[in-house]
């Protein structure tokens, strides 16, 4: 039975689980609540999160070190030149865009907390993403339609300041970090690939800061010994470099708002089981 599996099988699932949906746009939040909840498995503690949220940050620095390497060169380097400029423009747009969650971390912090217990609520909330899903390409497809002028190839920083606002609502459980910053991005008219790069660029720094804020907290392994947890960072960070491998070349050809057709039926399905 699903609910007798042994704890390094649940934890090579959940890991997994979080890779894939931190990235793919249908809330890795809401998975890690659902799956735990449909499957009749007790969660594992807070310890056993924040590693499998270092998985997949993991994947996001393995998978952007070149514009990482870029950026570090442009805050130590010393000759002037068009690359240091850019990233240091980046490096500014991405601290701007930061500071929404960083706020909405500590102000909505119990709220969180709450939504997390929820199973039901989370649900709810999935819908919410999908709306997104579906509202922001379609507003995208409609600016391009009609907009005559060349879509802008760098972020600026009206759309980090939206981008950033966007990611702040994906601290609850059943919202998309990567749905809504993405969504939010081509909504403001960036293309496709522009949006996704800034989107998980913006990824690093959330999830570090979570997993920091977090990390005091975590005075015991839960549930779970180190080799099971060793276990799901693995499997996080493996399915993540994939995830995001496979959406960015998804985005660039044909948009997120078709993963609603996902999201849509695990609401409700989940709505229906959990009562």
């Amino acid at each position: 039975m699903i609910a007798e599996a042994p704890d390094w099988v649940q934890a090579l699932v959940l890991g997994l689980v979080q890779g894939l949906t931190e990235f793919i746009p249908v809330s890795s939040s809401a998975h890690l609540v659902l799956v735990p909840a449909l499957a009749g498995w007790e969660r594992h503690g807070l310890a056993f999160d924040v590693a499998l949220h270092l998985g997949t940050l993991t994947a996001l620095l393995v998978y952007y070190r070149e514009d990482l390497w870029g950026m570090l060169r442009a805050v130590t380097g010393r000759t002037p030149s068009v690359e240091r400029t850019t990233y240091r423009n980046l490096i500014l747009l991405l601290v701007l865009a930061s500071l929404p969650v960083a706020v909405a971390g500590v102000a909505l912090e119990g709220t969180v907390e709450a939504l997390f217990s929820s199973p039901r609520s989370t649900a709810w909330l999935l819908l919410v993403t999908a709306a997104v899903l579906v509202g922001g390409e379609r507003l995208h497809r409609r600016r391009r339609s009609d907009d005559t002028t060349p879509a802008p190839t760098a972020v600026g920083l009206r759309q980090a300041l939206l981008v950033g606002l966007a990611q702040a609502f994906a601290l609850l459980p059943g919202l998309t970090r990567s749905g809504l910053t993405i969504s939010a991005g081509v909504a403001t008219g960036l293309p496709r690939p522009a949006a996704t790069r800034f989107a998980f660029l913006l990824g690093i720094p959330a999830i570090a800061g979570a997993a920091l804020v977090q990390l005091p907290q975590v005075d015991d392994l839960g549930t779970i010994s180190l080799v099971e947890m060793g276990v799901g960072v693995v499997a996080a960070a493996v399915s993540g470099y994939a995830a995001i491998s496979m959406l960015v070349r998804l985005v660039s050809r044909v948009g997120i708002d078709r993963f609603a057709w996902y999201v849509v039926p695990l609401a409700i399905v989940s709505l229906i089981v959990l009562g």
